[in-house]
């Protein structure tokens, strides 16, 4: 596991690297610090990272920017800050948590449980995915997706436009920041619940799901059980 800390205040960034020691434990992992918006911007995408610890204001600079280069890429991003006006577009934007400063050991290993995914999710608010695609990153609404589609590394967001749009983060990565209306029907596809139309069993171990407009998805025979039963509650 590979972190990235980006604060400008040298001895908070090594209270935070401190912190994730004691809270990791005997995880594998490795800390990097960067102490200004150019020399992150310069290693999310050169260096293959898992998790980006950011802070909102950097020198009197604004975190903002570079949080919305972050949410592009395949890792995820919690934001460590004072700026606590920011976190509902924090969220917006799908980072995974926001930390308050000041905080302790207690609510940073919370954090890293919901990287670890053993936590209890609330209702996501994220209303945008990043792309980021010939240096620039394009704004993808969430309400403009129909489906996401695993594509090898990769992830397809299907638009009601047609557009299909790559993103850099897995399927499950993505599963811990869409809104609860998006549903896993099978490995490789999630699906806005209230665009589907019908579901049903095609026969030799078989499902799908119709969606608005007539296109039709696989359900796989587990995911199938789980859409009865929510859809029939």
């Amino acid at each position: 596991m590979r972190i990235l800390i980006v604060e400008d205040e040298l001895p908070i960034a090594k209270y935070i690297e401190d912190m994730c020691r004691t809270v990791l434990g005997e995880h594998s992992y490795q800390i990097e610090i960067a102490n200004d918006l150019d020399s992150a911007a310069a290693r999310l995408f050169e260096e293959k990272i898992d998790l980006l610890l950011l802070d909102l204001n950097l020198n009197g600079d604004d975190g903002y920017d570079l949080l919305k280069t972050a949410t592009a890429g395949s890792f995820h991003t919690i934001i460590i800050s004072a700026n606590t006006d920011k976190a509902i577009e924090a969220f917006q934007f799908g980072v995974l948590d926001f930390v308050p400063k000041p905080f302790d050991e207690e609510r940073l290993a919370t954090a890293f449980e919901r990287y670890f995914g053993r936590s209890q999710e609330k209702e996501r608010t994220t209303k945008y995915l990043t792309v980021r695609k010939e240096n620039q990153n394009v704004i993808l609404p969430i309400k403009d997706i129909i489906y996401l589609k695993a594509a090898g590394i990769y992830v397809e967001a299907h638009l009601e436009s047609g557009r299909v749009e790559i993103l850099d983060k897995t399927m499950d990565r993505l599963g811990q920041i869409l809104p609860a209306r998006f549903i896993r029907i099978h490995r490789s596809y999630y699906v806005d619940i209230s665009l589907i139309e019908s579901y049903r069993h095609t026969g030799g171990g078989t499902y799908q799901v119709t969606i608005r407009g007539g296109q039709s998805l696989p359900l796989s025979r587990q995911k199938y059980k789980e859409l009865h039963e929510l859809l029939n509650y």
